[in-house]
């Protein structure tokens, strides 16, 4: 009887070792790109440790710094575009965001991980962050999942992923943030294609699925935390981003374009989609 019960310990302690085995492996297969600056190394450290609880591997992009670009660096920035679509002067931080965006995704087109999860450093990784992507990995017919929103209205659920968590597209946006998704290799290359011209802030070019070649959801609820305290590389306040707005007679282009966008909007999250298990 005692043999018996080493026996089955001893099985036990296999195949729990061969689970934690897999489910590692399961992990550092889907990398996390993080866009950092140079001049914020806190913010890298305190993502780092956020990390190591979950054995997640982290590779740092260096983030472009926009006040810091030549005007000859600028070919991929439209700005009368960015004018005409979002009715304000780019701040030099917003071009810095998006370019380091479209590097996250360069590095992510050329990698050989079918997966890759792009965060910006004010992020925090919560329990059931590893769950959701191991699960959402299994999961074919999307390019890109976001894992965070400031706003979810008129969500349309089109899966459920976990006990947790559903994915599916709003009726009503901007959702607002590009602060962490989950991101295909072919997705990545798709959006190069898409959006490397930038015509607008980056979280708003992120999820107009419908004017691009790629298939976006998101989550129903944050799959991360925003950090709290940290402030904005993009603005300091809304008072600074709502100075770089233009006058109301150069905005109507940007009306226009809006309306025309929200109704292509609640076509795209209305549309039909076929969610399904991957085929191995």
């Amino acid at each position: 009887m005692v043999r018996t019960w080493q026996m089955g310990l001893a099985r036990y302690k296999s195949s729990h070792r061969a689970f934690a085995v897999e489910r590692e492996s399961v992990i550092n297969s889907v990398p996390v790109y993080v866009i950092n600056l140079a001049r914020s190394r806190d913010r890298w450290e305190r993502l780092q440790q956020s990390a190591e609880a979950f054995s997640l591997d982290l590779r740092r992009v260096e983030a472009v710094e926009g006040k810091l670009l030549q005007p000859d660096e600028l070919g991929d920035f439209d700005e009368a575009g960015f004018r005409r679509c979002h009715g304000k002067v780019a701040m030099p931080a917003e071009i810095g965001c998006y370019f380091s965006h479209i590097r996250a995704l360069e590095v992510i087109a050329a990698a050989p991980e079918p997966f890759a999860i792009v965060v910006e450093d004010d992020v925090l990784f919560t329990p059931a962050f590893v769950p959701f992507v191991e699960k959402a990995t299994k999961i074919s017919g999307w390019d890109v999942i976001k894992l965070v929103n400031h706003r979810t209205a008129a969500f349309r659920s089109f899966r459920q992923v976990d006990d947790e968590f559903t994915i599916g597209r709003c009726l009503h946006g901007p959702l607002g943030s590009a602060a962490a998704y989950l991101v295909t290799k072919e997705g990545a290359a798709k959006l190069l294609a898409s959006i490397r011209l930038m015509q607008l802030p980056f979280d708003v070019a992120l999820e107009r699925g419908w004017a691009g070649n790629y298939e976006i959801f998101s989550t129903d609820k944050p799959v991360v935390k925003l950090a709290t305290g940290t402030i904005s590389t993009i603005a300091h306040g809304r008072s600074a981003y709502a100075k770089k707005r233009l006058p109301p007679y150069k905005r109507l282009t940007t009306l226009f374009f809006r309306a025309a966008d929200y109704v292509r909007r609640i076509v795209y999250a209305s549309a039909k989609r076929n969610l399904k298990e991957a085929v191995d």
